[in-house]
């Protein structure tokens, strides 16, 4: 069986795609803007890369509204969240509509008298029934079981939220809320750029990656969001161990499993941990003897293996850029190990599970 579409072909898509949720998000927002009059806490919910996009947006949103940011899992909020703020409002995210934890998550606020708002790619989908207002994430069909595309479309739909919300309460002139657009359109723009630079940065360490068997990603700061994402993006296309990190915690007892047969990606952007993170990388090489590529715009802390590239590395914008490469290398590799990822290992997995509303 050959899949009709192609996750490549779906991250060079990010860049228009990014173009038309921007351009649509006056009317797309209209209604939902409204709800969050006077509110002093968000909650961001969804699971996998939903949940991830969240994570990007969270420190995006609260700079420019000044408004507390919460993510959690979808069932974390069903579960364990029982004290709220009484102005809070919920937004609930699923690319594909069909998220029953999610759709718990919305109806728990929904009990509780908190207002939501459904995201999702899919107009007429469970989700985007359920919450009281409705978004779409515009960024056109995605096909393919791992979602590149619904990866970026949902951290822009979240940040226009959170830029029009500023404008509307006065936090962001006109002026300086046309900048932060430009900014992010900026950043979005380069990602057809990013991924040549990315193909071409596989070919070169491919015939090393072709016999991983452990995969491991670190990052830290605003890539942390990248780096869980890029390995779940991995996981899903290789199918075979790939677990994330943020860099702290790593150091907290991960290292001692760490032999010559495990294969690490280090997201590494211009702050006070970049020259940790090489510290790291080189410590490895030379203490395990394992395999070690970096991502970063640093030059001085590049190595011959690591993909160096000028990224815009404009504040709480790094993991649009950053997961790209890591996107490029979970499709090129699962092919080269003769696994097209485009086709889910099991298309009803959901349903056996019960874990989506149809």
């Amino acid at each position: 069986m050959t899949a009709k579409y192609e996750m490549l072909d779906y991250i060079v898509e990010s860049k228009v795609a990014s173009r038309q949720i921007v351009s649509n998000s006056e009317v797309n927002f209209s209604n939902s803007i409204n709800v969050v009059n006077d509110v002093e806490q968000i909650y961001l919910v969804g699971s996998g890369t939903s949940y991830h996009a969240a994570l990007a947006s969270k420190n995006y949103i609260e700079k420019h509204t000044g408004i507390r940011v919460t993510v959690m899992y979808a069932m974390q909020f069903y579960n364990d969240e029982n004290i709220f703020d009484r102005k809070s409002v919920l937004i609930g995210i699923s690319h594909a509509g069909r998220s029953n934890s999610t759709i718990l998550a919305i109806n728990k606020a929904k009990k509780y008298g908190i207002p939501t708002i459904a995201m999702s790619a899919t107009k007429e989908s469970p989700v985007m029934k359920s919450g009281d207002m409705s978004v779409i994430i515009d960024i056109g069909d995605e096909f393919v079981g791992p979602k590149t595309k619904g990866y970026i479309g949902s951290i822009v739909t979240l940040n226009m939220f959170g830029l029009l919300l500023s404008k509307k309460t006065g936090k962001l002139t006109e002026e300086e809320y046309n900048a932060e657009v430009n900014n992010m359109l900026e950043v979005t723009d380069s990602i057809p750029d990013i991924f040549e630079s990315s193909m071409n940065w596989y070919d070169s360490i491919k015939m090393e990656l072709i016999n991983s068997r452990r995969i491991i990603v670190m990052g830290y700061g605003n890539c942390l969001s990248a780096t869980l994402e890029g390995t779940l993006k991995i996981s899903e296309a290789v199918r075979y161990s790939v677990i994330g990190y943020e860099m702290e915690e790593f150091m907290h007892g991960i290292y001692h499993g760490i032999d010559e047969n495990t294969y690490m990606f280090y997201l590494s952007q211009p702050n006070e941990d970049a020259d940790r993170s090489a510290k790291l990388r080189d410590y490895f090489a030379k203490e395990r003897k394992n395999h070690n590529y970096m991502i970063t715009s640093i030059k001085e802390n590049a190595n011959h293996n690591d993909f160096l590239y000028n990224f815009k590395n404009y504040d709480c914008l790094q993991s649009l850029e950053y997961v790209i490469p890591l996107q490029v290398i979970a499709r090129r590799l699962s092919k080269d190990l003769g696994i097209d990822s485009n086709i889910s290992s099991d298309p009803d997995f959901h349903k056996k599970m019960e874990s989506y509303s149809y």
